[in-house]
């Protein structure tokens, strides 16, 4: 028969704390960490956007009523697309500075886009004169109902200077 005896104990851990009257330190000069950097960084962004769409517009004075209206259907296979870079991925822009403002010369942007315009699509804009006319009144018109075809180009340049200082004494 065997017989296992298992033996727990506590030790006490003291702490002791000794205080010895005041402690007086020497004024030394102290050390001096100092660190600077300074940079600019420039930056060049386009935008170009491309949309298709319709436009109509009237105005009428007098014994004159408008109406406009346009439907614009795109076949399947229109393209719009933009790039930048020339065939070898090649593009510059080259802005020039003036006191009145400034100028970018761009190239190497292209853009293609085939715009084929599918059954169902129709522009209409018509005038009419009211019934019963004031003879008094000078009656004038203009209507119009048009497709639309935008690109534009937005080129931004910024330059950033920074500079950042750190000091420590220790």
């Amino acid at each position: 028969m065997k017989h296992s005896i298992v033996v727990a104990s506590t030790i006490p851990l003291l702490l002791f704390s000794i205080q010895v009257g005041p402690v007086f330190s020497q004024a030394t000069p102290g050390l001096q960490d100092s660190r600077k950097s300074s940079g600019n960084a420039n930056k060049f962004s386009y935008h170009i956007q491309t949309t298709y769409g319709t436009t109509t517009s009237a105005q009428v004075t007098g014994n004159m009523k408008a109406e406009t209206e346009a439907v614009l259907r795109l076949k399947s296979g229109t393209i719009i697309t933009n790039k930048m870079g020339d065939d070898n991925g090649n593009a510059t822009a080259v802005f020039v500075a003036t006191p009145t403002g400034g100028n970018v010369n761009l190239t190497g942007i292209t853009g293609e886009n085939i715009f084929m315009i599918d059954d169902g699509t129709y522009f209409r804009s018509s005038l009419e004169t009211v019934g019963s006319p004031d003879p008094s009144i000078n009656s004038t018109g203009t209507a119009s109902a048009t497709a639309t075809h935008t690109t534009s180009i937005m080129v931004e340049k910024g330059e950033t200077s920074y500079q950042n200082t750190y000091d420590q004494t220790f």
